[in-house]
């Protein structure tokens, strides 16, 4: 598990020059929760992550960014696809356009290469939500789109997909069965246990596989039951654990 000390917005530590303590540490927890998830994943063809949270306001979508832009400087091919398609946030933080985007695609108002857009940051493209949708779980779960992904691996090497909160809608789930694995995001002092539970219990319904769980505003002050039943909760040496209910005593 990782923990980001300040995460307050997108592109935190890496879309400007601060010069100061706190944006070094984030830069560093950034690329610490990179070589994880390189370690993490490890296989031929591109890896496949889902980036999500139990409920609103816990930094999904500011982590999702700060990954993608982290992988990329890591001379990686990556793509960004926003797939909260009730709340897109990923173009606004990026800078490019709304739409053309993933529910364009999905719909056949446009294409792949009409649709991905490069950023300002070198090997980081970004797919936004695109065109407002009535129906985003159905368009999320259908066979289009898991045709689409299929066919946007061959061009990268990492793909992230920010979801939507999977305590609030369900649109995530058929977006985890499809990735590699699973980052989860809470927030000390946000992030109320029992959210996190009733979360992880519908990862394991569909056997989603968690790679990590990251912890926005940590500062490591709260100690206690929590973290030693998740085994560090909040620290980077459980990240990548693959039985986060594992008691430390077991």
């Amino acid at each position: 598990m990782a923990k980001n000390n300040k995460n307050s917005g997108y592109g935190y530590g890496y879309g400007y020059n601060g010069g100061n303590n706190s944006m070094f540490s984030v830069q560093e927890a950034y690329k610490a929760i990179r070589t994880n998830l390189i370690l993490s994943v490890i296989k031929d063809g591109c890896k496949k992550i889902v980036i999500t949270s139990s409920n609103p306001h816990e930094g999904k979508s500011t982590t999702a960014v700060n990954v993608a832009i982290s992988l990329s400087q890591a001379f990686k091919r990556v793509l960004i696809i926003d797939c909260d398609l009730r709340k897109a946030r990923v173009h606004k933080a990026l800078g490019v356009a709304g739409e053309p985007g993933l529910t364009n695609i999905l719909s056949g108002l446009s294409d792949a290469d009409e649709s991905v857009q490069p950023t300002k940051y070198q090997n980081l493209y970004c797919l936004p939500a695109g065109l407002f949708a009535p129906n985003p779980a159905e368009m999320l779960a259908s066979e289009r789109t898991a045709a689409l992904i299929a066919s946007l691996e061959q061009s990268f090497d990492y793909i992230i997909f920010d979801t939507p909160p999977i305590n609030v809608v369900s649109d995530a789930l058929p977006l985890i069965k499809l990735s590699d694995g699973v980052v989860f995001i809470v927030r000390s002092k946000v992030t109320v246990y029992s959210e996190f539970e009733k979360a992880l219990d519908a990862l394991e319904f569909i056997d989603a596989r968690l790679i990590g769980v990251i912890v926005n505003g940590d500062d490591g002050s709260e100690e206690g039951g929590r973290r030693k039943r998740y085994g560090g909760y909040g620290g980077y040496g459980g990240y990548g654990n693959s039985n986060p209910r594992r008691s430390d005593n077991e």
